[in-house]
């Protein structure tokens, strides 16, 4: 036996050089080439974090703060809607406040209805209902609430309408103020000439000022036999 079959032999029998070759009386050990390393596997997408559940309560908190004319205020509980207490500078209203605040409201798509109540100062908690102060507050002779009330069918509506388009606001309620509106003297005289034009009735600047809402433009028509509405 030569030695490169003494040497062959000598491999074949072990079996950890059973894989190995001779080559030239040299013994060559097979190169082990890696197995690819597992591609590491994507992270699962984040779950996105929840939106956080916008409140009527927590919206009217907000505008009130970011709000010029309000000095201090206080949401409370009222009914389906929201209640504020308000502190106002001199040059704001309590109707102007509660339509910035419904526009707050459905700018974050929510229909609640705001009713606000200005006071001199915050009363000192626990506050309670909206209703319950309000309460307190017509009983002590202090400032009436500022709630929408829509307008009833008919020349109330039309009437609302009407003004609400010459002051350049989105809706008028039957008892909001012409005053705290934004009306003055050349509003007036522009709106009741349409009113006169209308229902065939004359009103004065001061009758408009003293009815002071659309309802009460709407008796003074239907106060007068010569009304002939004339509603488009």
């Amino acid at each position: 036996m030569t030695g490169r079959q003494q040497l062959c032999r000598l491999v074949a029998d072990k079996p950890e050089t059973r894989d190995w070759s001779v080559m030239g009386g040299v013994v060559e050990k097979p190169v082990q080439v890696p197995a690819p390393a597992p591609a590491p596997a994507s992270p699962a997408p984040a779950s996105p974090a929840p939106t956080p559940t916008l409140t009527p309560t927590a919206v009217a908190e907000r505008a009130l703060a970011a709000h010029p004319g309000v000095l201090d205020a206080a949401v409370v509980p009222a009914g389906e809607g929201v209640g504020a207490l308000v502190v106002l500078d001199e040059m704001s209203t309590a109707l102007e406040v509660r339509e910035d605040l419904r526009a707050s409201l459905l700018a974050a798509g929510l229909e609640a209805e705001p009713a606000v109540l200005p006071v001199v100062r915050l009363p000192a908690p626990p506050l309670g209902t909206f209703e319950e102060l309000a309460a307190e507050a017509a009983e002590s002779g202090g400032a009436e609430v500022s709630r929408y009330e829509a307008p009833d069918a008919g020349p109330e509506a039309d009437l609302a309408g009407r003004l609400a388009g010459f002051l350049g606001l989105p809706r008028v309620g039957a008892l909001d103020d012409f005053v705290e509106l934004g009306g003055d003297s050349l509003v007036a005289v522009a709106f009741l000439h349409a009113v006169q034009e209308a229902y065939d009735v004359p009103l004065g600047v001061v009758e408009l000022f003293t009815a002071g809402t659309v309802r009460g433009i709407a008796r003074l028509l239907a106060a007068r036999p010569a009304a002939a509405p004339q509603v488009a």
